[in-house]
């Protein structure tokens, strides 16, 4: 007969032995339900998914979005089903398969604006499903359209042969175009697209005072299904009084001796009266329209000016006069020589000459001189110079054209 402390060592064992079959009948259980939830995909052991949807692609729009993948090898693909909205919200569809590889485009409407999550399932006949694809897109909307800003026009004008000159502002990355309507002479409805790099335009056919209006179209990005545009927005232009004959301006010019800078101007005016007086001189209204031209930097050549068209600064019915004024201001530098020649005067239209020379030129002199400030030399040139002393006073010299038109 065994003793206690054997009978307890036996017990132990069996209480041990009693759990781990309990243990394994769970195990067996278990297996075998979930054999049986599978059962539909397995054969020969192996479980059987139908082909995914493969290359997976999406392009968000407004309010919707479309999905897009390739049916590969697998001929038994039969439907879909689109999850989205942390699978609130579904679309099914039917498929068929051909012998080729085959697109699927799907595209969903009246979605919010926003990031979405998209999972997309195929099946076969019998309901086995493939595995899952899933892909993320923003969806775009009310709120993006009304970030949406029309291009800037910097300037608009108003060019001869019915033609409006638009230089338009920088262009936003996302910019498609900016579309412009307006009724031409013909009083026809005219469409002209200007492109993002495009700078300046022309408007063709475009009547003198009209108006018109302009809307920009934007991509969010480059796979966007859609094209979101602003509102039309109106523009007036006023109506342009042409100059019948403008002209335009050249000549040439050297500098020599001294110090002083920016002594020489060239300056136009349509109000001055012909008197060449210092009263009415400074009584009329003179544009300075020296940067328009190249002059001499010093040297022993000539240095030739451009042409520059004075139409901007002319008006109708009324003649322009032009201007070269030489300035010295004490404090400032020895003063400088200059000498201008071959000053041409031209018309626009039929390049008909009007040359200035330095006999049709009105000198007026404000300050005291102790030498010839203005010297009329016989081929026409024409030297401005300052004094050989009075180095203390101001000395301003003008020599002005006659009327032209």
């Amino acid at each position: 007969m065994g003793t206690g402390s054997e009978l307890t060592f036996k017990n132990e064992k069996m209480r041990r032995l009693f759990w781990i079959l309990l243990a394994f009948v769970f195990v067996v259980s278990g297996c075998k339900k979930l054999d049986d939830n599978y059962r539909q995909f397995v054969g020969d052991g192996e479980i059987k998914y139908v082909g995914k949807a493969d290359s997976l692609h999406i392009r968000g729009g407004d309010q919707r979005a479309e999905l897009s993948w390739l049916l590969m090898s697998d001929p038994s693909v039969s439907s879909y089903k689109i999850y989205w909205n942390n699978r609130q919200d579904s679309l099914s569809g039917e498929l068929t398969k051909t012998e080729n590889v085959d697109t699927v485009k799907v595209i969903i409407d009246n979605l919010t604006e926003e990031t979405h999550e998209f999972q997309v399932f195929l099946f076969d006949n019998e309901g086995r499903t493939s595995v899952l694809s899933s892909i993320v897109a923003r969806v775009y909307g009310p709120r993006y359209r009304g970030s949406l800003l029309n291009r800037l026009i910097g300037n608009s004008k108003v060019l001869r042969g019915d033609q409006l000159e638009l230089t338009m502002g920088l262009a936003e990355e996302t910019l498609l175009y900016s579309e412009v309507r307006y009724l031409d002479i013909n009083d026809e409805l005219t469409s002209h697209r200007i492109i993002p790099n495009v700078e300046i335009d022309t408007l063709l056919n475009f009547p003198n005072g009209g108006s018109y209006e302009m809307r920009s179209a934007f991509k969010p990005d480059s796979l966007a299904l859609d094209t979101f545009y602003t509102d039309f927005e109106l523009f007036e232009t006023e109506e342009f009084a042409f100059v019948e004959n403008p002209l335009e301006l050249s000549f040439k010019t050297r500098m020599v001796y001294g110090t002083q800078d920016n002594q020489l101007a060239i300056l136009v005016s349509t109000d001055f009266n012909g008197v060449y007086e210092k009263e009415d001189i400074n009584a009329a209204t003179w544009t300075d329209i020296t940067e328009e031209f190249t002059l001499s930097s010093g040297g022993d050549d000539f240095t030739t000016s451009g042409i520059k068209e004075l139409e901007a600064y002319m008006e109708p019915n009324k003649p322009i006069y032009i201007a070269f004024r030489y300035t010295y201001l004490p404090d400032a530098g020895n003063p400088r020589n200059w000498m201008i020649e071959d000053v041409l005067v031209k018309t626009v239209l039929n390049g008909m000459e009007l040359g200035i020379e330095g006999k049709d030129v009105n000198i007026v002199v404000v300050g005291e001189t102790d030498r010839d400030v203005a010297v009329l030399g016989s081929s026409g040139r024409i030297t401005f110079r300052g004094n050989t002393g009075l180095r203390d006073q101001s000395l301003v010299t003008w020599g002005i054209s006659g009327p032209l038109n």
